[in-house]
C-alpha cells in the first residue's frame, strides 16, 4: 500500500500509514463473519509493515 504523494516529511507519511491500518482493522473488525474482508486486514498489515520501515531519524543527525 503505497501512502498517496503530497507528503513533506517521512513522519507525515508515517502517521498516515499508522492511520490508514487502524481504519483497515476497525472495519476488518466491524465486518469478521462477513466474506471477503481478508483484504482488510492484509491491508492493515502491510501498512503497519511499510508504517515500521520508515526511518524518522534526520538525515543530518546531530550536529555538536
Amino acid at each position: 500500500m503505497a501512502a498517496p504523494t503530497g507528503f513533506t516529511t517521512p513522519a507525515e507519511q508515517r502517521a498516515f500509514l499508522i492511520y490508514y491500518a487502524r481504519v483497515m482493522l476497525r472495519e476488518y473488525r466491524a465486518r469478521r463473519g462477513w466474506r471477503g474482508t481478508a483484504w482488510m486486514l492484509n491491508g492493515a498489515i502491510r501498512a503497519t509493515r511499510e508504517a515500521s520501515a520508515i526511518d524518522l531519524t534526520s538525515a543530518q543527525g546531530v550536529l555538536l
